[in-house]
């Protein structure tokens, strides 16, 4: 039916069956938080009627359904919702930092945030330019009178690309665009009424939030929601509500079932059941076969089968989803790169190699309904770097490289300076420039990249000969970065001066360094995340080394050494919280390890913490007898 929007779709549901559940959100302390039809409608009409402005506005809550609210309070009110990051994942002043550039960039007139996040954002000065703030107010009159629905031209959603810390790109996305994905997404990856799903993902962008918080409401199903930390911290428990839930439907990025595994080792599992499990997509990042062959291979005796897989292609300037199939025998190449399926119905995918269309491999130019029409603001971005012109039709240049083998995309690798990590995308030059800056020992001159999709190499270049600790600079240069953009150097290479390969205009070429440091050609001193000889003294310090040594893959780890240096980030962070958890049967806040970064201060953190119950902890640690290392 034409003219049809999300917004129409809920309206329906609560006319046929309003008590019908909608979502679910799980607690990390197990109490579960509902919404039927009828309850989400209510609520987010109170939020409809308390935006007196048509301009967007921005989103600032936790994971939970007071978000979902303000998402549809958004849409009924026929208002872009720019859905942003809260001050809760990683460092909360990277992430004010970003806050403030949506905030500048989005022009959002409205603020819709959750008190105390807000009060967070806040706490040393609120942001230049920060719009009147609507916070969800249940006592609000409702008034189901629907003069503002939207139509599908209008503008949803703005949804921010992650990782960039520099200039922010918002990606524009109408109804039309929504409703068209959504379509898509529920023929790839056939969704019924009897689909039960659940998400662990970010709600802010992209899988959380199209595949999650609007697909279900588009295919009538329900899923239950939980957070991104409570996954991080025990993602065995998404696996056993995949089992006590009966799911159907989820999936992650290829990191999710890495960390799966990991924790899954030397554990019994056998209460876990996960034969009605019939899709797990794969996505967000490169998608490494040998991470699928070992998670079927841990779960198979529960019921897994590894061609419930489903690994897709998509990017956030297409809605979401490109391509996507199920997994089969003849789904890897010779290379190792796995068949992401067809392109979804009602769009063209082309291959280009300079400016044709070419049988080979090239960039992954894709044309349809789901395609935004760019970006919110000017991003400095050439248009012809967005977009590009087949035969009079206008197509979007993702950036990506790959080519088709009977019709299915095979990915290759990128042509944009992008690399992902854990579900995240970092621009090269953001890494750099983080690296280099107010650092008198190193030159403004550095190269960011990847080997095989994994390790994240960057080399610098020294400021002059010297007698300087390269170990030392290293450890920093690896902490300054992840400080400022949340990316885990593994490698630091430190180059002397005019090393790192430019072209004649003076742009660092990055594909050239890549080749050189593979072959051992790039020259400089190479300094791999490694440990330290420094010995702990206190038993809580001596653990704590142990854990952070363990988790992060290393042979040890001093009480004063940074977790960045080792080569730990946000992931490794959780871990180390949730083994210290388990192993001393107290709470280990993330936040606390991210802020701590060295064993030997997240020990006094901890105690301070742990108050009287810390009288205990020698004990605690006697008992476990060395058992965690």
């Amino acid at each position: 039916m034409p003219g049809r929007t999300l917004a129409h779709v809920l309206l329906d549901h609560v006319a046929a069956d309003g008590d019908r559940l909608a979502f679910e959100y799980l607690h990390d302390d197990g109490r579960v938080d509902t919404l039927t039809y009828r309850e989400l409608l209510d609520r987010a009409t109170q939020v409809a009627q308390q935006l007196h402005s048509t301009g967007p506005a921005l989103l600032l809550y936790p994971p939970g359904l007071d978000f979902v609210v303000a998402v549809y309070g958004c849409f009924l009110a026929g208002v872009p919702a720019v859905p942003t990051y809260p001050p809760l994942f990683g460092a909360a002043d990277r992430i004010k930092q970003r806050f403030a550039r949506v905030l500048a960039d989005s022009q959002a007139t409205t603020l819709l945030a959750d008190p105390f996040v807000l009060s967070m954002l806040t706490s040393s000065g609120a942001p230049e330019g920060l719009p009147p703030v609507v916070t969800i107010d249940p006592d609000t009159p409702i008034d189901r009178e629907w003069s503002r629905l939207p139509s599908p031209e209008d503008l949803a959603l703005v949804q921010y690309t992650s990782g960039s810390t520099n200039q922010p790109k918002g990606v524009m996305l109408t109804h039309g665009n929504l409703m068209a994905n959504m379509r898509a997404i529920s023929d790839v990856f056939k969704l019924d009424t009897d689909t039960r799903a659940i998400s662990w993902l970010p709600p802010y962008h992209d899988m959380g939030l199209i595949g999650f918080i609007l697909t279900p409401v588009h295919g009538g199903f329900p899923v239950r929601l939980m957070s991104p930390i409570h996954f991080l911290k025990n993602p065995l428990e998404w696996l056993r509500q995949i089992s006590e839930q009966r799911v159907t439907h989820t999936g992650a990025p290829n990191f999710g079932y890495d960390l799966c595994v990991r924790r899954a080792a030397g554990k019994d599992l056998s209460e876990l059941d996960l034969s009605r499990w019939r899709l797990a997509f794969n996505g967000a990042e490169p998608i490494r076969m040998r991470t699928l062959k070992v998670f079927a291979d841990r779960f198979a005796a529960n019921g897994f089968r590894s061609e419930a897989f489903l690994p897709c292609y998509g990017l956030a300037e297409a809605t979401l989803i490109v391509t996507g199939r199920h997994l089969d025998d003849d789904c890897v190449d010779a290379d190792g790169r796995v068949d992401c399926g067809p392109v979804i119905d009602r769009h063209d995918l082309k291959i280009v190699d300079d400016g044709e269309v070419t049988d080979g491999e090239g960039e992954i130019w894709v044309r349809g309904p789901s395609i935004s029409r760019g970006y919110l603001n000017d991003t400095g971005q050439p248009e012809s770097e967005l977009f590009g012109d087949i035969d009079g039709r206008r197509y979007l240049r993702t950036g990506d490289l790959g080519y088709l083998r009977d019709g299915h995309l095979f990915v290759t690798g990128r042509s944009k300076d992008v690399l992902i990590q854990n579900g995240v995308n970092h621009h090269a030059h953001d890494i750099e420039a983080a690296a280099v800056l107010d650092n008198p020992l190193l030159r403004p001159t550095a190269a960011a990249f990847t080997i095989d999709d994994e390790e994240l190499v960057l080399a610098v270049e020294l400021a002059k000969r010297t007698d300087v600790d390269l170990g030392e600079l290293a450890v920093d240069v690896r902490a300054e970065v992840l400080s400022s953009t949340g990316a885990r150097v593994d490698t630091v290479v430190l180059c002397l001066p005019g090393t790192i390969p430019r072209t004649t205009s003076g742009k660092i070429q990055r594909s050239l360094a890549r080749t050189r440091y593979a072959a051992g050609e790039l020259g400089g001193t190479v300094v791999a995340a490694s440990s330290a000889t420094a010995v702990a003294t206190e038993p809580l310090e001596e653990l704590l080394s142990s854990v952070f040594a363990a988790v992060c893959e290393v042979a040890a780890c001093a009480p004063t050494q940074a977790l960045s240096s080792i080569g730990g980030d946000s992931i490794r962070a959780a871990e180390i919280a949730a083994v210290t958890e388990d192993a001393l049967a107290l709470p280990v806040p993330i936040d606390v390890v991210l802020d701590a970064q060295t064993p030997r201060e997240l020990t006094a953190r901890l105690l301070a913490l742990w108050g009287a119950d810390s009288a205990h902890v020698i004990d605690r640690i006697t008992d476990l007898a060395g058992s965690v290392r």
